[in-house]
């Protein structure tokens, strides 16, 4: 069977092209091999190459894989050796696809002539179910970047009169390079494994801590481990002195000093010795609520708000309270509001805009507040303004404006005129793109198990070069096929056109609904809709998007599974977000911060209990209340 599944695979290897280092010819007569040389071999494995070089010099190299018996192929596999150029987090001036096949003409060598530049690339297989990658980094000729990035560390927190931490102790790492630039920082604490530093590192145990930390710069260079120690302090019986607590009210005020539109409370807290826990507060006398951000109210009337804070020795303080009032609008209100617009962008000799004015208009009113701006381009239909207006067709531009109270008061329309410069002669329209969006619907015109969204773009100048769509705010895709989502719940599929010429399209949204119509729930091994990529209990910070088959990132990592091993897990998640951002659904500063989340997880140790995720999902629930 796999010499079948290899002979299958050789098959359709032949349907894919070579692709030669940037500025070569097609293969012909052999060229002069560039002095430096780069080797690549692969094997049976599909998840890594067996040898590849990590570190070159710019300039001409020759490029060889090997893909063969002498090197460890025993099944007649094909695999390539394919440099990305869609990511610009590395150099993307390159062009590689060299396909090794054992049984091809060659015997599974092939090679080509590249220039390299300084920086970093990155290679990986293209062949389906493949996850071999890796990096490449360049530097200069003649040596280039030598000099290690230059790192240091602050350590913040409250302090009690010994100069220890209460509470909690928070380290930010931060460096720099003037060179080839920071690459990434690792830090250990108390001579535990080295982590890749992402945001900055919150102590809680008491006790000494040392944090060990270095940076690396993308030439290579590995600054000297420096340190940094700090003291945690041991809460003891003797604090019994509650927190201190005070609370600030702020927002706009009419002449009689209430709050009109909405009044916004902030409450602190400090404590000394053991460190403040949390802060609970009640509004006009309803349910005590942990404190997370700053609460705003805009009921019209009196209000009341009770608060008060506990320390981690359990010390609570007194309740104390701050009263305030919000206007109630009335029709003496009959003052519209005041509306201004501002135009920038870059100018040419003539005062024109070089491809796009933006527009920023503000309102203001001292008296019910303001409801809403509104603007019309052109002559167009009014519509509300959210956002600064980017304008980029070329020409001259109208911009009319005006904005409403609260008390339905309207401003008179303004007006304010500018001109975008013509670009070039040639194509300067932009291409023309529309969205069809099918299914089986029910009686509340939701889709029934899945929605296709098709969508189309003509232009008849250049012609369309591509179209491009984002599900659900997440990254831009090439579409290719129609989009099909499954996933119940409301989605928004944002997309635009290209041309030949460089025009873009103005970006269009189909909104639509998907609601389940399978009893036994989704296709998923698990069901985790949080908003953010949760490890076990760790929270990387990524948003929990959904992927290409459906499913969330979350869903897809599993910790919810049994593992043989703590390793195992942090292996499956290194893969899978490798695949991800292979298929664009996250980018590499994500992949970092969800690696970072799955090793510092208890999943797979011993004696990890399962069913952390209901914990973590209390807690999270209480603290975004």
């Amino acid at each position: 069977m796999a010499v079948l599944v290899a002979a299958l695979l050789g098959l359709l290897c032949l349907t894919v092209p070579l692709a030669w280092g940037q500025g070569q010819p097609a293969p012909g007569p052999a060229a002069p091999a560039a002095e430096q040389v780069l080797t690549w071999t692969a094997g049976d494995s599909y998840t890594g190459y067996l040898s590849a070089p990590s570190t070159a010099v710019a300039g001409a190299a020759t490029i060889v894989f090997e893909n063969s018996a002498a090197t460890g192929n025993t099944t007649g596999m094909p695999h390539t050796l394919t440099f990305d150029t869609s990511n610009t987090d590395y150099n993307t001036d390159v062009t590689l696809n060299l396909v090794a096949n054992p049984a091809d003409a060659n015997g599974g060598r092939e090679t080509a002539q590249v220039t390299l530049s300084p920086g970093t690339y990155r290679y990986f297989c293209a062949m389906p179910g493949h996850l071999m990658s890796g990096e490449l980094t360049v530097t200069a000729a003649g040596g280039g970047d030598t000099t290690a990035p230059q790192a240091s560390a602050a350590v913040t927190g409250d302090k009690n009169a010994d100069g220890q931490y209460t509470g909690t102790a928070t380290v930010t790492l931060t460096a720099t390079d003037t060179e080839s630039g920071v690459d990434h920082i690792d830090y250990t604490l108390d001579g535990g494994t080295s982590t890749a530093y992402t945001t900055p590192i919150a102590v809680t145990t008491p006790g000494d801590h040392t944090l060990t930390y270095r940076a690396t710069d993308k030439a290579g260079n590995t600054s000297a481990d420096q340190t940094t120690t700090f003291t945690i302090a041991t809460p003891t019986t003797k604090d019994t002195t509650p927190p201190q607590t005070s609370a600030t009210v702020t927002g706009d005020k009419n002449a009689d000093g209430q709050y009109t539109g909405t009044a916004t409370v902030t409450l602190t807290a400090t404590d000394t010795e053991s460190g403040v826990d949390h802060i609970d507060y009640t509004l006009d006398g309803g349910t005590s609520t942990a404190y997370t951000t700053p609460i705003a109210v805009t009921t019209p009337g009196d209000h009341t708000l009770t608060y008060r804070a506990t320390d981690k020795a359990g010390n609570t303080s007194a309740d104390q309270t701050t009263t305030f009032t919000i206007a109630t609008p009335t029709t003496k209100d009959t003052t519209p509001p005041q509306t201004s617009a501002t135009v920038t962008g870059d100018k040419n000799a003539d005062g024109q805009y070089i491809d796009t004015a933006t527009v920023t208009l503000s309102a203001s009113d001292t008296e019910s507040g303001v409801d809403r701006i509104q603007y019309s381009l052109d002559g167009g239909a009014y519509q509300t303004y959210t956002a600064p207006v980017a304008v980029s067709t070329s020409g001259d531009h109208t911009l009319t404006y005006r904005a409403t109270d609260k008390a339905g008061n309207t401003s008179a329309d303004q007006t304010t005129t500018f001109t975008v410069a013509a670009p070039p002669a040639g194509d300067t329209t932009a291409p023309q793109a529309s969205a069809a969006v099918t299914g089986t619907q029910n009686a509340a015109w939701q889709y029934v198990g899945s929605a296709t969204v098709t969508i189309t773009a003509t232009d008849d100048k250049s012609g369309v070069d591509r179209i491009e769509y984002s599900l659900d705010g997440g990254p831009y895709l090439v579409y290719t096929a129609p989009v099909v989502v499954d996933r119940a719940g409301d989605h928004a599929v944002r997309y635009r056109a290209v041309d030949k010429a460089g025009n873009t399209s103005a970006v269009a949204t189909a909104n639509l609904t998907v609601v389940d119509s399978r009893s036994g729930g989704g296709h998923c091994a698990e069901s985790d809709n949080r908003a953010t990529v949760i490890v076990g209990t760790v929270n990387s910070g990524v948003p929990n998007r959904v992927t290409g088959n459906g499913c969330t990132i979350n869903e897809r990592i599993l910790d919810e599974q049994a593992w043989k091993s703590h390793d195992a897990f942090v292996d499956h998640v290194k893969h899978l977000t490798d695949a991800l951002l292979h298929e664009g659904v996250i980018d590499r500063r994500e992949a970092k911060a969800i690696n970072t989340a799955a090793s510092r997880s208890d999943i797979g140790k011993p004696g990890h209990d399962h069913g952390d995720r209901a914990a973590s999902d209390g807690s999270d629930r209480l603290v975004a209340r």
